[in-house]
């Protein structure tokens, strides 16, 4: 830690200003933090919104991130700043100007004399909404009980989302990854910076969850960001996932464009593309998403939810993409044969699970959904298998609509559609990965199983499911509310839960040793032959093979797919 000496009472870098405010100095300059209370009462401190990036506007849009400038004085950080863009949500705090992260240490910085682990949280919301925020629509996080249960400073960052983040023309023009490269940065910040918090930036873990979890796993795979972290935590997202990744980009970003002028309806100039859309005001790009968004939905031959579920077979509309040959590419292969190759950044990782990723799918529009795959069971059939013989694609969907529902119809068998959605849109492809990946690293598998009060879940339930849904125990980290008021049971399982956490994020092993608030199991690594794996529910159990239809996926793909795969 470096100090700077103040004539003044010779005031090291920290100091503490007044009773609940905290001053200290990193690279670019001084900030000015606040002392917060965890629900048991704990003191710990918080620096919001501290820029990581110069504004990306004008020549700066859609490129990758310049570092910022220091400042001089002292910035305020005491309260939460902008939020990126949000497609199809319009709320008063977007702005460009929104690359920030947020520290959280358990103590002051100046009383830690071992440096503290860190985690890096990468929040989730299909590369197109959320926020690294605690508070409003788009707060995704909470770290009271977490500074509660841990000794790690905690990190969240903004990355930009939807057009702003992923738009590509597929040359060095607007190459793609804005997002993924705001990520990189921030990462550097940390190198950079932590230290002066009181963390160990040889001793990062990034983690998240959804889009979150697949951002964490194309880190992972870029060489770019090769030693900025030596753990990796992916929950319910990888890269494999098929909604995960953009083959159509270019085409989305000029359609997108020809809401803002027609000419892009058949200009496909990415230098007039580019010189028309960094003076372009912001506002309207973001309200082009929205119109190419309600174009796609009416466009789409199965509806409303069959955009929705177009997205997660085919990709986000703004989403990572292989990048055109560039200086600063992000992703210059398919993240499968990235994976293939061992051509990644190797360290221990955690990968998860929610048991019914596939009940979110469970909704008004769910039956009809079905009754469309029913008349077209080609639907079924995931992109990424490659398949562009029709009939091949007709074998194929009857032997996926005969595996989830032998009985009959699927329009009269929501479970098999929730079932469905849950294998196809998540847990294949979170297994393979883990297969590919735990032949060059540790990996440890977890299926959380667990439906509590604590969950929040009181939408998405269906009889014959576990009842947890997609990023169900995000809520068991990120408590927004105090966690004794929920019934015992979930009190337990959210204490071992973030045990899990705290000794992957420090020891890059979720059981290092025999503890009884871990019912004193021993997590085994992931291996392909028999696919081990603990079941997170009322109590820990280690088990084998978390997914049977996973066998039935892979003999598909090994039959009929195409390759080289890009997703799984």
């Amino acid at each position: 830690m470096k100090f700077r000496m103040v004539p003044i009472l010779f005031f090291a870098v920290i100091s503490l200003c007044w009773a609940d405010d905290l001053t200290l100095t990193i690279s670019d300059g001084q900030l000015k933090g606040t002392q917060k209370w965890s629900y048991a009462g704990k003191s710990y401190y918080a620096f919001y919104s501290i820029p990581y990036a110069k504004p990306p506007t004008g020549s700066l849009r859609f490129q990758a991130p310049v570092a910022v400038q220091s400042w001089n004085g002292v910035r305020d950080a005491t309260t939460e700043g902008n939020i990126c863009y949000q497609v199809n949500y319009d709320y008063n705090d977007e702005n460009e100007d929104c690359l920030t992260i947020n520290v959280y240490t358990p103590k002051n910085p100046s009383q830690i004399t071992t440096k503290l682990p860190v985690l890096f949280y990468i929040h989730g919301g299909g590369f197109n909404w959320g926020s690294g925020q605690t508070k409003g629509k788009t707060g995704g996080i909470e770290p009271e009980y977490f500074m509660d249960r841990t000794d790690v400073v905690l990190v969240s960052i903004n990355y930009r989302l939807g057009p702003f983040g992923f738009f590509s023309t597929g040359d060095s023009v607007i190459p793609g990854n804005a997002g993924l490269k705001d990520q990189r940065l921030a990462l550097k910040w940390v190198q950079k910076n932590i230290a002066s918090f009181g963390g160990d930036p040889t001793k990062v873990t990034i983690f998240g969850e959804s889009a979150g979890g697949a951002s964490v796993g194309y880190q992972i795979l870029s060489p770019s960001s090769a030693g900025l972290f030596r753990g990796a935590i992916l929950s319910s997202g990888t890269p494999l996932c098929p909604w995960a990744f953009q083959r159509n980009q270019t085409e989305i970003t000029y359609k997108t464009a020809s809401f803002l002028n027609s000419q892009f309806d058949y200009n496909r100039d990415s230098r007039s593309l580019w010189t028309y859309l960094k003076t372009a005001n912001a506002k309207d790009i973001d309200k082009a998403s929205k119109s190419y968004s309600d174009w796609a939905q009416s466009y789409s031959e199965t509806g409303f939810n069959g955009i929705i579920n177009g997205q997660l077979q085919q990709g986000f509309f703004y989403a990572p993409v292989v990048e055109a040959a560039n200086p600063d590419a992000f992703l210059s292969e398919d993240p499968y044969e990235i994976l293939a190759n061992g051509n990644f950044n190797k360290v221990p990782t955690l990968i998860g699970t929610c048991a019914e990723e596939g009940l979110m799918n469970y909704n008004e529009y769910l039956q009809w959904t079905l009754s469309v795959y029913d008349q077209n069971p080609s639907y079924l059939v995931p992109q990424n298998m490659h398949i562009t013989d029709e009939n091949t694609k007709q074998l194929v969907g009857q032997a996926i609509k005969q595996e989830y529902s032998p009985n009959g119809q699927m329009e009269n068998n929501l479970l098999s559609g929730i079932q469905y959605f849950t294998d196809q849109d998540f847990q294949k492809s979170l297994i393979k990965h883990a297969e590919m990946q735990s032949k060059y690293t540790d990996i440890y598998f977890y299926v959380f199983s667990y439906s509590g009060q604590m969950g929040g879940n009181t939408q998405y339930r269906f009889l014959g499911t576990s009842n947890v849904t997609h990023t169900e125990e995000g809520n068991y980290i990120w408590q927004r509310s105090n966690p004794a008021n929920y019934p015992v049971a979930d009190q337990k399982v959210h204490q071992r839960f973030m045990k899990i956490w705290t000794n992957f994020i420090t020891y890059q092993n979720p059981t290092p040793f025999q503890d009884a608030e871990l019912q004193y199991i021993t997590w085994p690594k992931f291996q392909e032959n028999n696919a081990p794996y603990v079941d997170i529910a009322t109590d820990l159990t280690v088990k084998y093979g978390p997914k049977n239809k996973y066998v039935f996926w892979r003999s598909l793909y090994d039959r009929y797919g195409v390759k080289p795969y890009d997703t799984y």
